[in-house]
């Protein structure tokens, strides 16, 4: 089992997260692309579109994975003191 912070792990999801958290981007290249479709502009403008898109997703998902595996610190177990969810034996009252 990996410890925590270690590896890449979890970048696909979040980058899947940030294309849709970044979708303005895809529905302006597809409004360009409507436009290139018709003759009005070029598509070389459609295609920056899906770049920037892809690009700013691609940086953010980066950007999040690399601070949570460098800023998290390792897993440190802590002692339990609730004294609600200890065992039945720390609180006998004659303890010997």
């Amino acid at each position: 089992m990996k410890e925590k912070g270690s590896g890449f792990g979890g970048f696909i999801l979040c980058f899947l997260t940030s294309l849709l958290y970044h979708a303005g981007w895809a529905l302006a290249a597809v409004a360009m692309l409507i436009a290139a479709l018709m003759g009005k502009t070029q598509m070389f403008y459609v295609y920056i579109l899906l770049g920037v898109w892809a690009l700013s997703a691609l940086i953010s998902a980066l950007i999040i994975t690399f601070g949570n595996h460098n800023f998290a610190g390792p897993f440190v177990k802590q002692n339990n003191v609730n004294p609600y969810s200890r065992t039945n034996d720390d609180f006998k009252v004659n303890k010997q």
